[in-house]
């Protein structure tokens, strides 16, 4: 069977009645989720519809040639008496097979979701950056994501969805959708330790430690309770406060200076005077440091554990 350049062998939702195998030219598979962006090629040697054919299901993608193509067909009533003529065993191997390669492709979908995250958080990212603004149109996202990363509305909808769930952003809207940004941090912050990761095959400076977290848990929670006064962003806690609190919220763990250092080190606690590690705590009367920052980092902290659990 001959096909012209243009020409199409099948559309996605067509029930599948042949198995078809390329033996010269090119087929391009598209799928109304791509919007139009080429998703797979079938060169010479591709056999295409093989599991739509044996499950009696519909056509996954629809198949134009991108050049003069030359495909052999196999009609489904032909296969079909082919089995039966071989053994049962061989159905059921083939059956088997077939569970198979679902599983594999259900295994290649999470990985793509995965793999296009970071493109997901860069567009968010860029966007907040460059308008400030915490909203951004789907429709406007969706077509980023897939001239960045050929990835489909649909796979860009799964992963709004798990970071929705996460509480990092929310889609609302009825007509014209729009993602909302729960903060204007979080989500570059993401994105930066994502890409810290990838980089430098090494956990990023931005994940703390369970104990820095508590610290700075227990440095917020002093905050709130006391409503000290901020000064250009800036919330000053004497140490006092802070082991005293450290006490009941951080299951009686007694704060030191070398428990402070990692926090110092980072420049995430401020000491009111030099510091030494090897010196007691009570000698710096207070710590100052950027309320909304710590903020924005322990919620990096409780959403970064659970991302690769959500996006699976």
């Amino acid at each position: 069977m001959q096909i012209a350049v243009g020409e199409y062998l099948c559309l996605e939702g067509d029930k599948a009645n042949s198995l078809y195998i390329v033996k010269s030219g090119m087929l391009v598979g598209f799928s109304k989720a791509t919007e139009g962006a080429p998703l797979q090629n079938f060169g010479p040697g591709s056999i295409i519809g093989e599991f739509s054919l044996l499950e009696s299901a519909a056509h996954e993608l629809t198949l134009r040639a991108a050049e003069d193509t030359v495909i052999e067909v196999i009609e489904q009533g032909k296969l079909q008496s082919t089995l039966d003529k071989h053994p049962n065993w061989l159905r059921s191997i083939l059956t088997f097979l077939t569970s198979r390669c679902h599983i594999a492709e259900e295994n290649k979908k999470k990985s793509d979701m995965i793999q296009a995250l970071p493109s997901l958080l860069y567009i968010l990212s860029s966007h907040i950056q460059e308008t400030g603004s915490d909203s951004m149109p789907l429709e406007l996202l969706q077509k980023k994501v897939i001239a960045l990363n050929n990835s489909p509305a649909e796979e860009t909808d799964r992963l709004l969805a798990s970071l929705q769930n996460l509480g990092l952003l929310k889609v609302s809207g009825e007509q014209d959708k729009v993602v909302r940004a729960e903060s204007l941090q979080t989500i570059p912050l993401l994105y930066e330790t994502l890409r810290y990761r990838a980089l430098n095959q090494k956990v990023s400076p931005n994940i703390l430690s369970m104990t820095e977290q508590m610290v700075l848990s227990t440095f917020v929670k002093i905050a709130r309770d006391s409503n000290v006064p901020q000064h250009n962003g800036l919330c000053t806690i004497t140490t006092e406060q802070l082991k005293a609190e450290a006490k009941k919220s951080m299951h009686g763990l007694t704060l030191t200076s070398r428990t402070i250092a990692p926090l110092v080190e980072k420049n995430l606690l401020e000491p009111s005077n030099a510091f030494d590690i090897h010196a007691p705590l009570e000698q710096v009367s207070f710590f100052f440091a950027d309320f909304e920052k710590i903020l924005d980092l322990l919620e990096l902290n409780r959403i970064f554990p659970l991302l690769d659990k959500n996006l699976v």
